[in-house]
């Protein structure tokens, strides 16, 4: 199949509800039945085991949801693309359901190459009205300062670079032990922050146990954080002036 006869179909779409529990796999796996409930005429790999093809930007952790999840399929045939988007929507369950889709360039980067940039909303609930937004604010910095945040991914030991995956960050108290975090974060070929890590030793230290073990988990317990939602609320590139790239609008 040459490059000429291909069409690169580009869609937005949310992760929540209780499918944010679905691991990466399995959330290809299903986006795969849903196109081809859709009837879109996918194309296929060459080899031994064809398969559709397709592309997906970076997995996102077990447990947190997302606004705006990516996926490109190329397509054998130029299907107009809000014909598309409404096939795909009527295929998929309402938690993986599209939000937008639009064609892009056959040659332009993969979406895990393009993509360099997310912001998360983290909700944070202590369930202690002692904790105040400034002690938190002042576990957040500490654990800033350090730098790393080392934490087990099963019995793996790993570590978390903060002064390269932070880029910022900004803090409010949404009610009575009710914080609202939002994280401005950077990912390239050698990883992405991990908001469940950042959570973890963010309890640790309200705890006044920060050299404690963080594990790497869409459901941790934790004791001075006992309930935490993450959403993803954007993914993008940056231009060389700074500007924020849609996936949707590259050339």
């Amino acid at each position: 199949m040459s490059e000429q006869t291909l069409f690169r179909l580009r869609v937005r779409y949310v992760k929540q509800g209780r499918l944010r529990y679905l691991g990466h796999l399995e959330v290809l796996h299903t986006i795969e039945r849903i196109i081809r409930r859709a009837q879109l005429p996918y194309a296929v790999t060459q080899g031994f085991s064809p398969h559709m093809r397709a592309g997906f930007s970076s997995a996102l952790p077990v447990g947190t949801a997302s606004d705006c999840e990516w996926y490109d399929v190329f397509l054998t045939e130029l299907v107009p693309p809000n014909e598309a988007f409404e096939r795909l929507k009527a295929a998929s369950p309402v938690d993986l359901a599209p939000v937008k889709a639009g064609y892009v360039d056959v040659r332009a980067a993969a979406l895990t190459a393009f993509i360099t940039c997310a912001e998360y909303a983290v909700n944070l609930w202590t369930g202690d009205a002692s904790v105040t937004e400034s002690m938190v604010r002042e576990a957040l910095e500490a654990i800033r300062a350090q730098g790393t945040i080392a934490y087990l991914r099963g019995k793996k030991e790993k570590s978390l670079d903060l002064t390269r995956t932070l880029a910022g960050y900004t803090l409010a108290q949404a009610g009575e032990g009710h914080f609202l975090l939002t994280l401005d974060t950077r990912m390239d070929n050698d990883g992405a922050l991990r908001p469940e890590v950042l959570v973890g030793a963010l309890n640790n230290y309200l705890d006044g146990t920060p050299d404690a073990p963080i594990h790497s988990t869409g459901t941790q317990h934790l004791a001075r954080i006992p309930r935490y939602e993450v959403t993803r609320t954007a993914q993008y590139a940056l231009s060389d002036e700074g500007a924020h790239l849609d996936p949707l609008h590259v050339h």
